[in-house]
């Protein structure tokens, strides 16, 4: 599976599950407006995870990779940022993994 068709199937999934679930877009580009000089555009965070979203008052971050990939150094810094302000959040290869994490972690959380 691409990591493009796991990021679509964990965000049908988490959506399921009553998460307000969304994909950030990250990257960069170089812009110029007529008349104007260039100016270079960063969109996101870098290492910023693929999967943003709120559930029960609690902000998830979900990085999606290949099985035989694994985080950016970058992406294993924001997700233990994340971690470290109260988020929950985890890379995963599969919705397997995602739901592995979801009932070890979220299923039974409180409301905030």
């Amino acid at each position: 599976m691409s990591e493009t068709a796991l990021v679509k199937a964990c965000l049908v999934w988490l959506r399921l599950h009553g998460v307000m679930a969304w994909r950030q877009n990250t990257g960069a580009m170089t812009v110029q407006a007529r008349g104007q000089r260039s100016r270079f555009i960063r969109f996101g965070m870098v290492g910023a995870s693929d999967i943003f979203g709120v559930f029960r008052g609690r902000f998830l971050a979900v990085e999606c990779k290949r099985p035989s990939n694994t985080p950016t150094w970058a992406q294993e810094q924001f997700l233990q940022e994340a971690r470290d302000h109260g988020a929950w959040a985890v890379w995963v290869t599969s919705v397997e993994d995602l739901e592995r994490f979801w009932n070890k972690e979220l299923a039974d959380a409180p409301t905030h």
